[in-house]
């Protein structure tokens, strides 16, 4: 079989049956050998016999989500190629075709893009200004930053994709993000993707409610960016942390003597377990990440599991215990009594932390090898 149209469906009555009939018609005009697949998500106002009187196949997905709406329907189809798009009439199914021809050059996925900056339309009051100018155009650009994808309209819900291809992936997402991490998905797996301009129509449903929540799916869609990106989640605050901590030591080094409770060398110690917990934070997100192939595979980080063991963890651990003693055994830096007490509770709590850490990351460590 040619092509599939997949079109997700929850009490879409009113252009339910318009975008099943358009889709219908591309088949027959352009004599694929094709079907349309409605995945319901729980239909109740009549959407279900809309579309099966227009020809469609059902599949009744009982979970609720945009994601598993598809990807339910997509696990049902047939067709060497998914076509997906709204079932809002907000896309032209009538562009079926010219999806189809774009994927057959060669390309893996082509996604549909509504902003004009790329050549896309979109008609007055088709999209909330929050979404066209701010929302949008935000979430592409991390796409671009921390994914190095070349797509200008990550969140266009009208595209086309080899089947076999996304069958190959894993996906984790049900609701709204599903449309996102499906196109990130394809490309950190190497897939081809190209971009097709189109125009986003006004929504054609009047009597129904619509499903886009724009706080609630921009925060989801944040989230995901930010879990799955622990170099800027957690590393760099990392960093940034435990250098704050050294520039304001060293800034205050001269009063280290002379004061009873050393501000600086708290803020300092405090700064240094900050930074080992977020560092194994961001240890722990990247392997989630990369098991969920949403991260490329990191050196550095390889090297780290390769040299951070539980020997030499312990090894630092009792060194630093070591440094304990001798402070309060021989205040060799003439520290006052306060200032050693303070430093002494400080460098055992690293150096416990450092130890349990370790024996955190070991488990890591297995379960990336596994």
């Amino acid at each position: 079989m040619d092509i599939s149209v997949i079109i997700p469906c929850l009490n879409e009555k009113d252009t339910i049956g318009i975008c099943v009939s358009k889709s219908i018609e591309q088949i027959k005009n352009n004599k694929f050998e094709g079907e349309v697949i409605v995945a319901d998500n729980g239909s109740s106002d009549g959407s279900i016999k809309i579309a099966l009187e227009k020809g469609a196949r059902i599949i009744n997905v009982k979970k609720k989500g945009y994601g598993r709406a598809l990807q339910e329907g997509i696990a049902e189809a047939k067709g060497e190629y998914i076509f997906m798009a709204d079932a809002d009439n907000s896309y032209d199914f009538n562009k079926i075709n010219d999806f189809y021809n774009k994927i057959k050059e060669g390309y893996d996925m082509v996604n549909g893009c509504r902003l004009p900056r790329s050549g896309g339309q979109i008609e007055k009051n088709a999209m909330p200004l929050s979404h066209r100018y701010i929302g949008n155009p935000f979430f592409t650009w991390m796409a671009k930053k921390i994914y190095r994808i070349n797509a200008n309209d990550i969140y266009c819900g009208m595209k086309i994709f080899n089947r076999n291809f996304f069958n190959k992936l894993d996906f984790f997402f049900f609701g709204m993000v599903f449309n996102v991490e499906l196109l990130i998905k394809f490309h950190l797996a190497g897939a081809k993707i190209t971009e097709l301009p189109i125009t986003l129509y006004k929504d054609g449903r009047v009597n129904t409610q619509k499903h886009l929540k724009t706080i609630s799916d921009g925060f989801s869609t944040l989230k995901f960016f930010l879990i799955f990106c622990p170099k800027l989640l957690y590393f760099v605050p990392a960093v940034i942390i435990i250098f704050i901590g050294i520039v304001n030591l060293v800034l205050n080094l001269n009063n280290l003597i002379d004061t009873s409770f050393n501000v600086s060398l708290g803020i300092f110690f405090t700064s240094v377990l900050a930074s080992i917990q977020l560092s194994i934070l961001g240890l722990y997100t990247h392997l989630i990440a990369r098991s969920m192939n949403l991260i490329d595979n990191s050196p550095m980080i390889d090297n780290f599991f390769r040299i951070f063991t539980i020997k030499k963890s312990l090894f630092l651990s009792m060194l630093i215990l070591f440094l304990v003693a001798l402070l309060q055994l021989n205040n060799f830096l003439n520290f006052d009594r306060d200032t050693i007490n303070l430093s002494t509770l400080f460098l055992c709590l690293i150096s416990f932390t450092i130890f349990f850490n370790s024996l955190f990351v070991s488990l890591l460590s297995i379960n990336q090898k596994n």
